[in-house]
């Protein structure tokens, strides 16, 4: 309107003298870095309340780095006992004395022997007289064997000519009968000669008759005289056999070459019948000796394999003995070497055995760590993201490096596998990086 009037009165605006002035280079510059802070301002602030919200909705902070994450796993589980134990000799036998008497020694402990070599002998009075006084018996038996043969052989001898004696007799009775009853027929032998010629006839056949049995029997009675004999003669041979075992168990020597061991008793001294007297240690076979936990007992059996682990080297091994005792919770378990034993085994060498008990295929599972006990094994963290929820979980079989896990966590799941009895009270976390 004023333009207008002051066109009508005849005097020019400054409309044309208006001029457009561009934008400089440096102020748009400046409007972007403008827009560009205001933008990352937004977005940080928004990134902030999201973080703020986040923690807000967690019981606790930790830091990232003081955790030790696992994710589940699928695979074969071992379930093992980890044991440890040592070397010790498969054979150290204790020898003891035969006999009541004196020892002497022949070496002394340490000392390295030979199988076969003498390493003592009891002196015992007794003994050696009893075995004198029954190979006296023996001797006398002998004889009396000897002497009931040649009677045998005297009367089978006397009992043959009796019965040729009998024989001949006969036919020298028959002969006169024969005679007789001519001379009766012809009347010139009386009746009473012929009766005793008769009568002569018959003892003589009765006698002929008798003599074979009579030898039969002599020869019977001869023989079981002698079965008799030879039957004593056996049991006192059986006797003295013994009693030279137990003269000659007074030399003790080695049953293997080893080591002398423990002198049970000092040089020279009295000792009983079935006392120790002397250990020895064959160095030649080793075992293993480990303890397992009296519950595990039950599960254990001969034969079952082993791995023992030696100067960080591993050898096949099985079970050979398990002790019906238990001490201190614990059940002593002998293992031997399935294949060659290592060369330069000491006794009391410390090793470590681990028993195969199973073997479970195809389960999942975590590390084994302090977090299976969290909540009595009821709960783990499991983590999503930047948070970790306690989560309800049960487990399976527990193997020395890993856990069956059968419940509350499925393949690829991440768990806080560290220490988490500080969490106790916690039901969720907020993981800081």
């Amino acid at each position: 309107m004023q333009e207008a009037e002051i066109g009508n009165t005849g005097i020019q605006g400054t409309a044309k003298q208006d001029i457009v002035l561009p934008i400089p280079r440096f102020a748009l510059t400046q409007l972007k870095i403008i827009l560009l802070g205001f933008s990352g301002l937004i977005a940080l602030s928004t990134v902030s309340f999201m973080l703020w919200r986040d923690q807000l909705q967690t019981d606790m902070r930790v830091v990232r780095s003081e955790l030790r994450i696992a994710s589940v796993t699928r695979g074969d589980l071992r379930r093992e006992i980890a044991a440890m134990g040592k070397i010790v000799v498969a054979n150290s036998p204790t020898l003891y004395s035969s006999a009541d008497g004196i020892v002497t020694y022949e070496v002394k402990a340490g000392d390295r022997v030979k199988q076969g070599q003498l390493l003592l002998s009891v002196e015992s009075p007794a003994l050696t007289s009893r075995y004198q006084q029954a190979n006296a018996v023996l001797a006398r038996l002998q004889t009396e064997l000897a002497g009931r043969e040649l009677s045998a052989q005297k009367n089978q001898l006397e009992a043959k000519q009796t019965a040729q004696f009998a024989e001949l007799n006969l036919r020298n009775a028959q002969r006169d009968f024969g005679r007789y009853q001519l001379g009766l027929d012809k009347g010139f032998v009386s009746q009473q000669e012929f009766d005793r010629a008769e009568e002569n006839l018959h003892i003589a056949e009765l006698k002929a008759q008798q003599a074979p049995e009579q030898l039969t029997l002599i020869t019977q009675m001869t023989k079981t005289e002698i079965q008799n004999t030879v039957k004593q003669i056996e049991e006192q041979q059986a006797i003295v056999t013994e009693l030279q075992r137990e003269v000659n168990a007074l030399n003790v020597n080695s049953p293997v070459d080893a080591m002398v061991g423990n002198l049970a008793v000092n040089q020279k001294s009295a000792v009983a019948m079935h006392q120790a007297l002397i250990t020895v240690i064959d160095l030649s076979h080793y075992e293993v000796e480990i303890e397992v936990p009296e519950n595990y007992a039950p599960e254990l059996s001969p034969g079952m394999a082993v791995e023992i682990k030696l100067d960080s080297n591993i050898y096949p091994g099985a079970i050979t003995a398990i002790a019906p005792e238990v001490n201190a919770g614990q059940v002593k378990v002998r293992l031997h070497f399935t294949a060659d034993e290592p060369q330069h085994l000491r006794q009391n060498q410390r090793i470590t055995a681990t028993i195969l008990l199973e073997v479970r295929k195809d389960v999942l599972k975590l590390p084994r760590g302090l977090y299976a006990e969290l909540d009595n094994g009821r709960n783990v963290f499991k983590v999503t993201g930047n948070k970790a929820f306690k989560t309800p979980v049960s487990y399976g079989v527990w193997g020395l490096d890993d856990i069956e896990v059968t419940h509350g966590v499925a393949l690829g799941d991440e768990i806080i596998i560290s220490d988490t009895s500080a969490y106790r009270e916690i039901q969720s976390l907020y993981i800081k990086q």
